[in-house]
């Protein structure tokens, strides 16, 4: 009784583990089919994004759901700019890309292909995108309400951007708030992941209150109330930055003769030096704990925060100073002698 019992218990024993390896097998058999992918490779595709993926181009057959989701998203590399196209090679993309990126797994391919892969797009023109370059740009000047004008000169330029869903729009290239004439921008689309930078040409006119001279006025002329006044003038193709009010009285002479109705700006000006050659000077020295004033005389004409040479009337050395007035200069601990 024993004897039979000790064979039925090995008997089923034997079972128990052939049944488990068979499941084992079995098991083994499934995992090897779902690490099995083959890809099939169309002829061409088209991509809206910059980067293409295996999806793109190629038919994934696979079990195992989640492996045959990591093939669709496999980059194959970057796309073509919008509106171009470049070409794949399926057998280089298995052989040295796919089969590396994911060992282990059984990879094949049913084609080879030469695939053409073009990039989706659509043509936009300048003009689309005025109120976003008119609204940078009244962001950015300081010029005055009704004071300017933005007129662009290429609205019918047209471009081919990545086609999708909503436009991202940046206007840059305005650094100078005061800027007028001939200015370039650059438009920014933005559509998805993809970017076009466009450039843009723009003129901005300006009119607006300057001085000017009401009369001729000779070289060397003080301006005054009497022979400037201000008016709205035009001064888009203007090359210097003009004047809009009157320079402190005493401060300033006209380098060169200006006709009237002349704009007047700062290069057209020089200043009227506060200290001129010859003329007698007060000398302050000013140390750590010194601080002395003695008489001398200018050697140069220099204007205010300038530098002009001066004879000490005391020791008769020749002092490098700064002009800090009419008829004051200053000569710091550091300053320069001779």
């Amino acid at each position: 009784m024993t004897r039979n019992n000790n064979i039925n218990i090995n008997f089923n024993i034997k079972a128990t583990v052939l049944i488990a390896a068979f499941a084992v097998s079995a098991s083994l058999a499934s995992d090897n089919n779902n690490k099995t992918v083959t890809l099939s490779f169309v002829d061409s595709a088209m991509v809206n994004d910059t980067i293409i993926r295996l999806g793109d181009i190629a038919k994934i057959d696979c079990g195992d759901a989640a492996l045959a989701s990591a093939f669709r998203a496999f980059s194959v590399g970057e796309a073509a700019p919008a509106g171009y196209s470049r070409f794949v090679n399926s057998e280089d993309l298995v052989s040295f890309n796919i089969r590396r990126s994911f060992k282990g797994v059984n990879v094949v391919a049913a084609n080879q292909k030469r695939v053409k892969v073009a990039s989706d797009y659509r043509t936009v023109t300048i003009g689309e995108f005025e109120e976003a370059i008119r609204k940078y740009a009244a962001e950015r000047l300081e010029w005055g309400t009704g004071e300017w004008s933005l007129t662009v000169v290429n609205p019918e330029s047209s471009y081919k951007i990545g086609r999708g869903g909503d436009i991202g729009v940046e206007v840059s290239g305005i650094d100078n708030p005061r800027a007028k004439g001939g200015v370039r921008l650059t438009l920014t689309l933005r559509c998805g992941s993809r970017v076009s930078r466009i450039p843009v040409a723009c003129k901005i006119f300006v009119k607006t209150a300057v001085l000017v001279s009401a009369r001729p006025i000779q070289r060397g002329e003080e301006l005054t109330e009497e022979n400037t006044m201000v008016q709205l003038t035009d001064i888009t193709s203007f090359a210097y930055t003009p004047l809009t009010k009157l320079p402190k009285a005493g401060t300033a002479t006209t380098l060169r003769f200006v006709p009237m109705g002349g704009i007047l700006h700062d290069k057209a000006l020089r200043a009227i030096p506060l200290v001129a050659r010859g003329d007698q000077v007060r000398i302050h020295y000013i140390g750590e704990r010194v601080r002395i004033s003695v008489l001398g005389t200018a050697r140069d004409n220099g204007g205010n925060g300038e530098r002009v040479w001066v004879e000490n009337l005391q020791t008769g050395k020749l002092i490098r100073a700064t002009v800090s007035g009419k008829g004051s200069v200053v000569v710091h601990q550091e300053g320069e002698k001779s």
